[in-house]
């Protein structure tokens, strides 16, 4: 007879997750807010960070775009 514990199978991590934060594209950044919201909305430390990096992201592309259509 088997004693040992049972356990489920470890959920596989989404592909950002093992970089850091610097490094994902704002897609990755995107898909990590919304995984953050669905399955640890407690987090809030983690969360302002992606969401901090995001508008960083967001705002400097769209200040290029503006340079780069003359305005």
């Amino acid at each position: 007879m088997n004693t040992e514990q049972r356990t489920a199978p470890a959920a596989r991590l989404p592909r950002w997750a093992g970089k850091p934060v610097r490094r994902l594209t704002a897609g990755e950044l995107a898909e990590a807010l919304a995984y953050l919201e669905r399955h640890r909305p407690e987090d809030d430390v983690l969360g302002r960070a992606l969401a901090g990096e995001f508008a960083r992201r967001t705002a400097a592309a769209e200040f290029a775009r503006r340079a780069a259509a003359g305005r």
